[in-house]
Formats: C-alpha cells, sequence, structure tokens
C-alpha cells in the first residue's frame, strides 16, 4: 500500500533530504508544502509528487490544505513538521511585532493547522507525526528568544496529542546540528554562544542533511 508523507519546508535542507529519499520508492507519494521547489522536484512524476505552494507565513494555509483530500485515499500518512524560522537572532527588547507574527505563523500555527486538519479529516487512517525538534526546545540560548519558545511550543504541543491520540504516533526528533543554510545564518550573526557553531562548521561536525533524514525515516517508517 502506497504511503503518504506531508512535508514542510521540503524545498531545501533537511526537508529536501526527506523528498529526495522518499521518492525513490514507488511506493511513496510525497506532498511538498513550500514557497517552492527544488530543480529536481520540478522533474518528479506527478504519480510520486504534488507540490502545494503556501507560505506559512501567510493565512492561507488553512485554505490551501483543503487540496489534501483529493489527493489521498486509503493510505498510512506521515506528517513531517520540518519547516522553520531562527531568524531574527536578537535579544528580546529588539523584537518587532512582525517578526514575532512570522515566527508564530511558520514555527507554531501551520503545525498546529495542519496537525489538526489531518486528525478531523483522516482519523480512520494510520497517522504518524514526526516533529523535527532541537536541542532549543530544551535549552535557553541567549537571542533565540522566538526560536527556543517556538520549539518548545511544538515539543508540548505534539506530547499533549500523543495523550489525546493513542492510536496514532508521534515523534519529538531532535536532528542535531547539520550543514544547513540556517547554520550557515546562525553563523553569520553575532550573539553570546556563536563561536561554538562556528567551531563546530571548522571542525567538520556538521552533519548532512540526507545521513540525518535516513536515520528519522530508519526511525519512523
Amino acid at each position: 500500500m502506497q504511503k503518504v508523507f506531508i512535508i514542510t519546508g521540503a524545498n531545501r535542507g533537511l526537508g529536501k533530504a526527506f523528498a529526495d529519499i522518499l521518492i525513490q520508492n514507488e511506493n511513496h507519494f510525497v506532498i511538498s508544502i513550500s514557497r517552492s521547489q527544488s530543480d529536481e522536484q520540478k522533474t518528479y512524476e506527478p504519480e510520486n509528487f504534488y507540490f502545494l505552494k503556501s507560505d506559512l507565513s501567510e493565512n492561507t494555509l488553512e485554505k490551501n490544505i483543503q487540496v489534501l483530500k483529493g489527493l489521498i485515499a486509503n493510505q498510512d500518512i506521515y506528517f513531517i513538521n520540518n519547516a522553520s524560522i531562527i531568524e531574527p537572532i536578537t535579544k528580546i527588547e529588539h523584537l518587532d511585532e512582525n517578526a514575532i507574527d512570522k515566527t508564530i505563523s511558520v514555527n507554531i500555527k501551520s503545525t498546529m493547522l495542519i496537525t489538526k486538519y489531518l486528525l478531523r479529516n483522516f482519523s480512520n487512517h494510520k497517522l504518524s507525526f514526526v516533529n523535527i525538534s532541537s536541542g532549543a526546545a530544551n535549552r535557553a540560548i541567549s537571542n533565540w528568544s522566538l526560536y527556543c519558545a517556538s520549539k518548545a511550543f511544538v515539543k508540548m504541543f505534539f506530547d499533549v496529542a500523543e495523550s489525546e491520540y493513542e492510536q496514532h504516533r508521534f515523534f519529538n526528533i531532535d536532528p542535531g546540528v547539520m550543514d544547513t543554510n540556517m547554520q550557515k545564518s546562525i553563523r553569520e550573526n553575532d550573539f553570546p554562544d556563536s563561536s561554538n557553531f562556528k567551531n563546530l562548521q571548522e571542525e567538520g561536525k556538521l552533519k548532512s542533511p540526507k545521513d540525518v533524514a535516513l536515520e528519522i525515516l530508519n526511525t519512523v517508517l
């Protein structure tokens, strides 16, 4: 039976790695909820890949995801909650309302809306919810207030969901530090812990998104 994988932020980094690996199995159908597609994804066959163009920072997601009803039949469903933003990296006193709203929309609200939608409309399916968490969900990092708080929020949201829906599976997975654009952005910012992240890159200690994606998929499949 074909498995459906709904991935947010699948156009780059870890999300792209998930999509590129999963698409190699003809029994997998990948739904990318992203602002754009990678060049490889533009060549994928429609029988195995669907691009749902959506900017998670805008208030259009709830309307956009209605299309899922027509894409999913009697299949196991995996929601990989991957998309998140870390910027602005700054002290709390410098945060502005737009930045707060954007982080909440991308990192929190989109996750809640997709999770709610799947539980409400596909409760008779085998559902697996995979939250790509972070060490920042459990550790306070100076200048990362929005990112740390949003990661902690979603982790607890999934924990509560697991207590309410014991028939489904919920995972909070910390992938560790990877070689992605997010890490590049972190290294370009000045904050108290920045030297530690620069050292990880200089010492070759960043994981590849592909290796991390394979490790996570081996856990949840």
